[in-house]
């Protein structure tokens, strides 16, 4: 088996929800300060309740990150074969093979 190429096995903090999360919680932040100091009560409470919640996505996004698997494009060699208890078949694209990683729980 010759190894043509391999990508993955790094962790996705999923940086769009991050920056979203980021996003969210400074527009209600500031509109929640602003109606405050204005002497309303009502809506900066609700916006401050939002602003938590955009705090909360951006904690969820960094604490429960994406694998990605490692991957290899592979050829064989005539008589090779590929280790089905070590890897999974995802794609073939003519005498390429796609193959994944197993993680060991699987």
């Amino acid at each position: 088996m010759d190894v043509l190429n391999t990508y993955g096995g790094v962790v996705d903090y999923s940086v769009g929800s991050i920056v979203y999360g980021s996003f969210v919680f400074l527009v209600f932040a500031g509109i929640s300060v602003i109606g405050w100091r204005m002497g309303e009560r009502l809506w900066p409470t609700i916006f401050a309740i939002l602003s938590l919640l955009g705090a909360l996505l951006i904690v969820l996004s960094v604490l429960k990150p994406d694998y990605i698997p490692i991957t290899h494009e592979v050829t064989l060699r005539p008589g090779g074969v590929i280790d089905a208890v070590k890897y999974d078949i995802v794609e073939q694209r003519g005498a390429i093979f796609v193959i994944e990683e197993r993680t060991p729980a699987e």
